[in-house]
């Protein structure tokens, strides 16, 4: 009996303390109660209800993989155990240096497994931001607007590429989390000046100056394969935020909205500015569709 509890311990221990820190890690990184600002929004795309039951058959082929490969080390030290006299058994120095090891190894796989738990965290906030905002900005289709999504560039991707009547934008998402409520409505606002973002708790650049970087290369490249300057609008989703701009954003070119309802119908909007000939959109689309991978490629 003791030789199988050693094996369990020995086994299932390390497995539970880095649950347990996960937990508490997770639980200390939402101390502040800070929230998805899109956690209650239906997000349903192409293939949802066969991603839905993959993840689950993926479910199932961990579970499965995990125990495969504890069952084998798990009956072969409780049949080495069970004929070990733990009586008789007398621990010196490398016995205690083997410990050590056992503690340092769990110690480093369980930072190992913080790290990338909170990175997955990260980019499964910007999937779910980005998978919402292609689903509001499809709706330009029905206004005679072409959308693309996560196309390729030079070392990143254009989340969204939108060609509209007279201009292509380049979409940026980005999924940036609510503060706690305060009683009021500010804890959901983010002010926009055209140079910089107040949101409730902090204040931001990098995201306008991203956006707009993003955008030069579009023109960029959209210019050296048609041969001609194409109209390009860096353009900023902040899904589940209320936008408030501010008189002095209209010095810039560049647009912050919510891509929640009519807030992308800006893209589809004809007046003002030379239109873009429908041959010439049919270049710009093909212009990008060519930077996709084919299918089983390696993507950068």
């Amino acid at each position: 009996m003791t030789a199988l509890l050693l094996v369990v311990a020995f086994t299932f221990m390390p497995s539970l303390l880095m649950v347990g820190l996960l937990w508490a890690y997770r639980k200390w990184q939402d101390r502040e109660g800070r929230r998805s600002p899109i956690e209650k929004r239906a997000i349903y795309g192409a293939g949802e209800q066969l991603r839905v039951r993959m993840d689950k058959h993926m479910d199932q082929v961990m579970v499965s993989f995990v125990a495969l490969f504890f069952m084998g080390p798990y009956f072969l030290a409780y049949w080495a155990m069970s004929r070990i006299n733990l009586a008789q058994v007398r621990f010196g120095f490398g016995d205690y240096l083997l410990l050590v090891l056992f503690l340092i190894m769990v110690g480093a796989a369980t930072w190992w497994l913080i790290k990338h738990g909170s990175a997955r965290r990260i980019a499964n906030a910007g999937l779910q931001a980005e998978l919402y905002t292609a689903q509001e900005l499809n709706r330009l289709m029905a206004l005679g607007c072409t959308v693309l999504h996560d196309v390729p560039a030079d070392g990143f991707n254009l989340d969204h590429v939108v060609i509209g009547p007279t201009a292509v934008y380049a979409v940026e998402t980005k999924s940036v989390r609510k503060p706690a409520p305060t009683g009021g409505k500010d804890h959901f606002k983010v002010t926009y000046d055209g140079q910089c973002l107040r949101f409730p708790d902090f204040s931001d650049s990098k995201r306008l100056k991203q956006t707009r970087r993003q955008a030069d290369w579009l023109a960029g490249h959209l210019r050296q394969a048609l041969g001609r300057s194409i109209p390009v609008v860096p353009a900023l989703a902040l899904p589940g935020w209320w936008i408030e701009t501010q008189t002095s954003a209209a010095a810039t070119d560049l647009r912050v909205f919510n891509p929640a309802g009519r807030g992308s119908n800006f893209m589809a909007d004809a007046r003002g500015g030379h239109a873009i000939a429908p041959e010439i959109a049919a270049l710009v689309v093909q212009a990008l569709v060519m930077r996709y991978p084919t299918l089983g490629a390696k993507s950068s």
